[in-house]
């Protein structure tokens, strides 16, 4: 069977032509070229949420050893771009309220063999103390315990709600942290996942805040990823997505192994999280063929679960409508 792409374009188009392609030189820039056909959206500007910011430097990541001050740099020129505001400052406000109690959502799964998550959640914590908002404002999800203590920020609520809430194709216990939280930063890694074909923003988001995800996981997790994103209690809070693509899995996710982990050395940024994860099959697919693997399957031209997420108005599941700026080293 010929391969079919995320899009239901030919996949030649959509790999490394793509990534090349889709891209400006420098914060700010619309896209230099374009590979979207006559009549769709292209050079997408700075506050569009169809657009997603990629940050990549080569000497982020050297074997397992992250460079926070490369890092830092990374994430101040991706907060700029995604905002359209002069500086990082002004970036974070444009994004928060002063009294927000804001969730930094990490992902538990594979950190371990990443070894990515302490060194992303200090250079974010920083960044987020400098902009004016404290760490006793800031509750980070799933990162190691020492992790709380040393950065000062609050220990999330680790309780259930009593009554379940029904979400459409199910209906599950939600994580108390939503009501201890008034905003959610959320900051997935970029993995292959054996089920979801994809694990990045909104299954970061959809498989931890409810009690019991592994009933959630029929049919590649469609419906389930985006019926639980979509509810208010999650979708309302929402208000940018980081990818840590520093190391990422293009293989036997959502565990970590270095036979499949490559220092890919990105940051992805948006506010709309399902176009952020339509850019990351692209990468993950990239790299896969980079290593000789078939793409990431898809049915009717996109993953099941991003279909859905976009049905559901979470945001844009077309990639031909997505507005890329690439940010090099």
């Amino acid at each position: 069977m010929d391969a079919v792409g995320i899009d239901g374009h030919d996949p030649n188009l959509t790999r490394r032509d793509f990534l090349a392609r889709g891209s400006a030189a420098t914060v700010g820039a619309a896209l230099g070229t374009s590979l979207w056909p006559a009549g769709a959206r292209a050079g997408v500007g700075a506050g569009d949420e169809a657009t997603v910011i990629r940050v990549r430097d080569e000497n982020v990541v050297i074997g397992r050893r992250v460079h926070k001050p490369v890092l830092a740099e990374m994430l101040d020129k991706g907060l700029i771009a995604v905002t359209g505001k002069p500086d990082v400052t002004a970036a974070w406000r444009s994004l928060l309220k002063p009294d927000d109690v804001v969730a930094l959502k990490f992902n538990q799964s594979g950190a371990e063999g990443l070894g990515t998550t302490v060194p992303m959640a200090e250079v974010l914590v920083r960044s987020l103390t400098e902009a004016g908002f404290p760490a006793s404002q800031l509750v980070q999800l799933e990162v190691p315990p020492a992790a709380y203590g040393e950065l000062g920020t609050s220990r999330p609520s680790l309780s259930w709600d009593r009554e379940e809430t029904s979400f459409g194709s199910g209906s599950d216990q939600l994580s108390a942290v939503l009501r201890q939280v008034t905003a959610i930063i959320n900051v997935p890694f970029m993995k292959n996942h054996n089920i979801a074909g994809v694990t990045c923003c909104l299954k970061n988001l959809s498989h931890a805040l409810v009690k019991h995800p592994a009933r959630f996981h029929a049919n590649h997790c469609s419906p389930f990823i985006a019926d639980i994103v979509a509810l208010p209690q999650i979708r309302d809070k929402l208000r940018l997505h980081i990818v840590n693509g520093l190391r990422t899995v293009f293989e036997g996710g959502p565990e970590a192994t270095e036979e499949y982990t490559v220092p890919a050395c990105l940051l992805l940024l948006g506010t709309d999280p399902v176009a952020v994860d339509t850019l990351a099959v692209e990468e993950l697919n990239q790299q896969r063929q980079d290593h000789g693997l078939s793409r990431i399957e898809a049915r009717d031209g996109k993953l099941g679960y991003l279909a859905a997420a976009g049905a559901h108005g979470l945001g844009c599941a077309d990639l031909y409508s997505i507005g890329v700026k690439k940010i090099q080293d």
